[in-house]
């Protein structure tokens, strides 16, 4: 067989695509495994169908930094207690990575700082969106302007769907499913019942708002601090919102 029929057949065989995915980081700050264990029991309680099965990352450049002895096998058996699966690692020294990459585990690169006029607080740090982007597939019900990066979205997002407005704003004029993602650098705006997952300024943009005529959330984020429906439900739930981020706290209102 030639090498050109042996390509051949290799390149019909897979297809590598780029693709945006949100995942989970878990920022360790103490290496007690038995608060962990109760802080996870905590957030699962919340929201188990958004934590059941998620990809985490394992952020231990806080512990690495202290010196802290971190016994990465326990720690990964803690983490898929609780039905979550440990994908990768970030933070981790020369000796841990090669540790984590014998468990079968990613190393992920530093994340990047973004400087901002405030500081950031400790508001629900555990899991932070971390987004990655290379390629976003097309949406037939997008239609993009030539001269803004705003994204508009005139059909119904189902579930399983993901719509991301890079560099821009994300405009839905219809629902928005549960199970359905959205991401935007900029503001997100939904002129209909927004379900499923709304992460406004992924980038790091503070001043990144979510407008909604009904609020219905899984979760909302702005500049990865977050909040769960468990915690939305005793806000605006189910009427028009507007959602932004002050001192580095949701701020939720009805509108």
């Amino acid at each position: 067989m030639s090498t050109q029929t042996t390509l051949s057949q290799a390149n019909s065989v897979i297809a590598l695509k780029g693709g945006m995915f949100t995942l989970t980081t878990i920022q360790l700050l103490d290496d007690d495994l038995q608060a962990l264990s109760f802080v996870l029991d905590e957030k699962i309680k919340q929201a188990p169908n958004f934590f059941q099965y998620a990809p985490v990352i394992l952020d231990v450049n806080r512990l690495c930094a202290q010196d802290e002895i971190i016994n990465l096998s326990l720690l990964i058996q803690t983490i898929r207690s609780k039905k979550l699966i440990p994908i990768g690692i970030r933070g981790a020294d020369k000796a841990l990575k090669e540790t984590a990459i014998q468990a079968g585990l990613a190393i992920f690169p530093e994340e990047k700082v973004i400087h901002q006029k405030k500081q950031s607080s400790t508001n629900d740090k555990l899991p932070s969106a971390t987004v990655q982007t290379t390629e976003i597939s097309a949406t037939r019900a997008e239609t993009t302007s030539n001269t803004t990066p705003t994204r508009l979205i005139t059909q119904p997002v189902r579930s399983g769907q993901q719509i991301y407005a890079q560099g821009g704003d994300l405009i839905v004029l219809a629902a928005v499913s549960n199970g359905a993602e959205l991401l935007a650098d900029g503001h997100i705006h939904v002129y209909g019942s927004m379900r499923g997952r709304a992460l406004a300024g992924v980038m790091g943009d503070q001043d990144a708002m979510i407008f909604c005529k009904s609020l219905e959330a899984e979760l909302v984020s702005i500049a990865g601090q977050y909040r769960l429906s468990e915690d939305l439900k005793e806000t605006c739930w189910k009427q028009s919102a507007c959602i932004s981020l002050q001192d580095s706290r949701l701020n939720i209102r009805s509108i």
